[in-house]
């Protein structure tokens, strides 16, 4: 009988441990505000949501550093709303962030949709539709460039697809993303041009659908297991000198444009099994 005590009192002590652990992983799946598509969970979906999602019939005490990074990878659809400034010949005439005047600034919206293929890359296309204006007035009064008295407005609509590129997270469990695009794109555009003298003014020619190349940065917050919000700034590259329905001259540059983007988004995890 001595020895069977012994026994007993030697499993108790080796239990203890795993008793602790399974506490600490309960502790774990039961976080009120932690969230799947940034590698943590949900208090409402740790029992039903966990065992589809890793195909189990238990819950292991800890998921793998693996897991966690494959469960920011889904798909991703959302609304856009923001800004949007034009970079040409009329005004200060620098088609580029120098030559920006922020009194004309007007409004970008859209949609778009992305996949997050891997923890550093994802696909994204997007549509916006875009206003934008400017007039010479807003140059310095001293400068031809008043005098000339040009106006301009104009409509794009746009259509791109994009490659991010997410910076390293610190932390697996970050709800932060911070990530750079650059992709190809083509948008139509009709610009209406006023000038002080319209009947000795003849009007150019040119093509209304024109290239683009979208380029820039932003950051996503993911605010719980399916919403996501994300600010970004980008620059459109074009290859036509007509935003503004004129060229000069001796222009040497095309005319720019860049949009603010507020983007509001539902993210889709995809149910997959993950080993350990």
């Amino acid at each position: 009988m001595k020895y069977i005590r012994y026994y007993f009192l030697i499993l108790f002590l080796a239990g203890i441990p795993g008793i602790f652990l399974n506490y600490q992983g309960f502790e774990l799946f039961s976080a009120d505000r932690l969230s799947l598509s940034s590698g943590q969970y949900s208090a409402g979906h740790h029992d039903s949501r966990l065992r589809v999602l890793f195909n189990q019939p238990h819950i292991p005490a800890y998921p793998s550093l693996r897991s966690l990074k494959y469960l920011k990878l889904g798909y991703e659809a959302g609304i856009i709303g923001g800004t949007s400034h034009s970079l040409t010949n009329i005004g200060t005439g620098l088609p580029s962030f120098l030559g920006t005047h922020w009194e004309t600034t007007s409004i970008n919206a859209g949609a778009f949709f992305r996949y997050r293929f891997d923890l550093d890359w994802a696909v994204s296309t997007s549509f916006h539709y875009a206003r934008m204006h400017s007039a010479d007035s807003l140059a310095p009064q001293e400068t031809a460039r008043y005098k000339r008295d040009f106006y301009f407005n104009n409509q794009i609509f746009e259509l791109n697809a994009v490659i991010e590129y997410y910076l390293p997270s610190l932390s697996y469990l970050s709800s932060w993303d911070i990530y750079g695009f650059i992709g190809a794109g083509i948008f139509h555009h009709d610009p209406d041009l006023t000038v002080p003298d319209p009947d000795n003014y003849e009007k150019e020619s040119y093509s209304n659908i024109q290239p683009v190349i979208p380029m820039g940065f932003g950051v996503i917050y993911a605010i719980n297991e399916n919403l996501r919000i994300a600010v970004d700034i980008g620059h459109r590259k074009t290859f036509t000198d007509y935003i503004d329905g004129f060229t000069r001259p001796a222009s040497d540059k095309n005319d720019a444009y860049f949009l603010g983007s507020l983007k509001i988004s539902y993210f889709f995890t995809p149910i997959r099994f993950i080993p350990y």
